[in-house]
């Protein structure tokens, strides 16, 4: 495939004459995530990405920017769940890693955040790519039931009450360490 008479270059699965088939690998993984409303993430080509399109469950979407696909003059579009970006002018997102765009999110709506269904596609339209996604953030909720709230129950089980234990271990109990051992003077 190299034009040498009698040569031993082949094209591998990536299309590529001589090469070793790391061209068509690619990643992307879940990055920093704050829970008032951004998550990156982060990406690993092999070879040039033209548009990319994948799904992160467990969030409410509501935009993107930044990061290589930005640097690229890529459209980045959200739905709910899923994500979307496209060069409206041919460009690119070359080869290499760091963080592909970051979203912002108006609402945690899972105990988990996953990221699946990638696609992506190369400069001359195929997709030629082996894909992993990796990742999983787990969403914690207060005694509200409300991701990262602050709400917290009291002993007697009411949500931001004030009953407490006594120093004999009783819930709402009246009893005092006077100095000298709990309920004794």
């Amino acid at each position: 495939c190299s034009g040498e008479c009698g040569g031993s270059a082949t094209i591998d699965d990536c299309g590529v004459c001589g090469g070793d088939g790391s061209s068509c690998l690619a990643s992307l993984s879940l990055g920093a995530f704050d829970a008032s409303g951004s998550l990156e993430i982060l990406y690993d080509f092999g070879s040039d990405v033209a548009g990319f399109q994948f799904d992160v469950s467990g969030l409410t979407l509501d935009g993107a920017s930044g990061g290589a696909a930005e640097a690229a003059g890529f459209t980045v579009s959200t739905g709910p769940s899923m994500v979307l970006g496209i060069s409206l002018t041919g460009g690119a997102v070359p080869a290499g890693s760091g963080v592909l765009t970051t979203l912002s999110f108006s609402a945690v709506t899972a105990d988990s955040t996953d990221l699946s269904g990638v696609i992506l596609t190369a400069p001359d339209g195929t997709e030629p790519f082996g894909i992993t996604a990796s990742g999983s953030i787990a969403h914690t909720q207060d005694c509200a039931g409300t991701y990262y709230g602050d709400a917290v129950a009291d002993c007697a089980g009411e949500r931001n009450g004030s009953a407490v234990e006594d120093c004999a271990g009783e819930c709402g109990g009246s009893a005092e360490d006077l100095g000298c051992g709990c309920g004794e003077a």
